[in-house]
């Protein structure tokens, strides 16, 4: 960064150039080679850079968080002021704004963490010193937020898309298909319906990568989505996802969650709960029925016969065939993080 201070630039746009500075180094860019070249430099398996627009997005609205919180509660504004600081200043402000989301703002500790995350990358490159206020001591104060739920799930979702409703037709209909195709939501609107085939697609996911989601034994839900996906296409004649998922979802669901009585935990218990629902109903199958849908995965994966039958042997020698097939559709291939989503001990 330069060491010329504008004396009258907000330190919001302070931090959001930082942001836009990695994004632009990083858009395009292979996460995973990035990870492994500074594995191979720095035996550190991280990346100062921002490589998807959905990060992008996250990063901005955390600065945006961050920033807006110094001029409410500390009336600072302007970056000369935020340069003035000095180390045991900006970490007071740092320590006392984890803090205020904690206390006030009721942030859950996936959320405490995610601006953790964020503020642990963004503050350096204009304030070196702040590095070393994220140790790991810090990190596990700051992040101890509204416990986790049971299974990561809410416990009243039914409620929660209730009261949805009534602030707002697009944003239950995000909430439900988010419960019916365990989508990330920044997967939402750019999920592809492929009624041929009984299937939902979702191109470049995370990680780029392609993944389906089958519906063969959920024809009901196969329906709802294609409702849900009409209301929310009709809602984004009018105005970007973006725009609603950062200025106007969250804040529903918030409020949604009050009324219900819940902890809000932000959008991804519903990922959850979709993939513990349609494990129920998965693992209920037959041996014969379990494989032929994992085979089909695989297939439409464009995976050799050789490959297939290496997979199938590795998961039935573990009876984990139903486990696979989440893992495939939720877009990891790992068997440990789809147990996590489970809450299945590892075998």
């Amino acid at each position: 960064m330069s060491d010329h201070v504008n004396r009258h630039a907000k330190v919001k746009y302070l931090l959001i150039s930082v942001i836009n500075v990695m994004y632009a180094e990083g858009k395009g860019r292979s996460k995973h080679q990035v990870l492994q070249e500074n594995y191979e430099k720095y035996k550190r398996r991280e990346t100062h850079l921002i490589h998807s627009t959905s990060t992008f997005i996250t990063y901005k609205a955390v600065v945006s968080k961050f920033a807006d919180y110094l001029k409410k509660e500390h009336n600072l504004k302007y970056e000369k002021d935020f340069m003035k600081l000095s180390k045991e200043e900006l970490f007071n402000l740092v320590d006392k704004y984890f803090e205020y989301q904690r206390d006030v703002e009721k942030l859950s500790q996936s959320s405490l963490e995610k601006h953790i995350s964020v503020l642990r990358k963004v503050l350096p490159p204009v304030r070196p010193e702040a590095r070393e206020f994220f140790t790991p001591d810090n990190r596990v104060k700051w992040r101890d937020g509204v416990a986790k739920l049971e299974g990561d799930r809410y416990n009243r979702p039914d409620k929660i898309v209730e009261n949805l409703k009534t602030i707002g037709e697009v944003y239950e209909a995000i909430a439900q298909l988010q419960r019916l195709t365990d989508a990330r939501i920044g997967d939402v609107n750019r999920m592809q319906i492929d009624e041929v085939n009984q299937r939902v697609y979702f191109p470049r996911s995370k990680g780029g990568r392609d993944r389906f989601v089958y519906y063969d034994h959920f024809k009901e839900d196969f329906e709802k989505v294609k409702h849900y996906k009409e209301v929310l296409d009709k809602a984004l004649e009018e105005r970007s996802f973006s725009d609603i998922r950062k200025n106007e979802y969250y804040r529903a669901l918030n409020r949604a969650c009050e009324k219900a009585k819940e902890p809000y935990h932000g959008s991804h218990p519903f990922r959850y709960e979709a993939v513990q629902r349609r494990y129920e109903v998965i693992s209920q199958l037959t041996q014969e029925e379990q494989e032929n849908y994992y085979r089909r995965i695989l297939e439409d994966r464009g995976k050799s016969e050789e490959q297939i039958e290496e997979a199938l042997n590795s998961v039935r020698e573990r009876d984990e065939v139903a486990v696979a097939i989440i893992s495939e559709e939720l877009g990891h291939s790992r068997l440990r993080i789809s147990r996590e989503y489970l809450k299945l001990r590892g075998r």
